[in-house]
């Protein structure tokens, strides 16, 4: 692909002012039963300034609170039904929410290292890790089939 001259230019500025905006690129991963390594784990950073209760909507289970970006932080495709599957996040200090949006509807945690566990339907999930005061904090986001 070829851009006419001074395009590309305006084409990677876009792209950079994206990126300085902090607007998060979400991480996808795909993921059938008894996968490898066990756990998967997905690395990211909160911000935003949108409440997670209105990107969970009026019909979510359980507590929504905090702050996220209109994107999803990750998008995670279940190739087929799991038995068991635990998301959990780890925060290095700040306090967290947890937002996942699927087949099955909308699910919010917000406990110190909050998880989703149970059984999963087969499926499209977006994935929101929110800051309950509105700051950047880094965490990890464990996948597992594992019961801790």
């Amino acid at each position: 692909m070829s851009f006419p001259r001074g395009q590309l230019g305006l084409f990677m500025a876009t792209c950079l002012s994206f990126l300085a905006a902090g607007l998060p690129v979400a991480s996808q991963t795909a993921l059938s039963p008894r996968f490898a390594p066990d756990p998967q784990i997905l690395n990211g950073v909160t911000s935003g300034s949108t409440p997670l209760s209105s990107l969970a909507g009026s019909n979510s289970n359980g507590n929504c609170q905090g702050f996220a970006a209109v994107n999803p932080n990750h998008r995670i495709r279940l190739k087929a039904p799991f038995g068991f599957l635990s998301v959990k996040v780890f925060s290095d200090g700040g306090a967290v929410s947890l937002l996942v949006k699927g087949p099955d509807g909308s699910f919010c945690r917000d406990r110190s290292n909050p998880e989703l566990s149970g059984a999963w339907a087969a499926g499209e999930y977006q994935i929101w890790v929110s800051s309950k005061d509105g700051d950047r904090h880094q965490y990890r986001l464990s996948i597992s089939e594992t019961r801790q």
